[in-house]
């Protein structure tokens, strides 16, 4: 079994919100309207600036 980080957590957190806003759908296949997506773009930035600041502390 592998090791699961919080490093790795976030990224794979931010790479499911990315691919959802890119694609306008839900893992589900359920569609995003502009507001989720613009949502699901921010809620990826506001991770990313999390994990940089993750990386910076250790």
């Amino acid at each position: 079994m592998s090791t699961l980080t919080t490093a790795i957590a976030l990224r794979a957190a931010i790479n499911v919100l990315r691919d959802s806003a890119w694609s306008r759908k839900m893992p589900c296949g359920e569609p995003l309207d502009e507001a989720c997506v613009q949502l699901h773009l921010d809620a990826a930035e506001t991770l990313e600036e999390s994990l940089s600041a993750l990386r910076d502390y250790e």
